[in-house]
């Protein structure tokens, strides 16, 4: 199974990630922290990351930057709540594979991550 890393503000949301996907045999590591989040991330070194674009302590295109510089085999997925085409285009010129538009589903995420992980 798969190491997934989310990075989130939202403490819910993470908890309803860390639950859902530990259950399908994951293993799942989740920061409330911009700062935390890169540091599990280069730390853990998941197969996928889905990192929010605002957050607090180190924004979610900062982190994108500092792990494609130091890690640039993580797979990182970008999460928004905002549909701006331009936060979409930015998150892959830096190196996201994807861009993902809150709300976004269990089963969408479960997809993505059997795709990629």
């Amino acid at each position: 199974m798969a190491r997934i890393v989310f990075v989130d503000d939202e403490a819910d949301m993470l908890g309803t990630l860390r639950d859902a996907f530990t259950e399908l045999g994951h293993e799942v590591h989740t920061a409330e922290d911009g700062r935390e989040g890169l540091r599990l991330i280069l730390d853990k070194e998941p197969d996928l990351a889905f990192v929010d674009m605002r957050l607090g302590g180190m924004k979610g295109m900062e982190i994108l930057r500092e792990v494609k510089a130091q890690k640039p085999g993580i797979k990182t997925i970008m999460l928004t709540g905002y549909n701006d085409s331009q936060i979409d285009a930015d998150a892959m010129k830096h190196g996201a594979l994807m861009c993902l538009h809150k709300p976004v589903g269990l089963k969408e995420l479960a997809d993505i991550i059997e795709k990629y992980a």
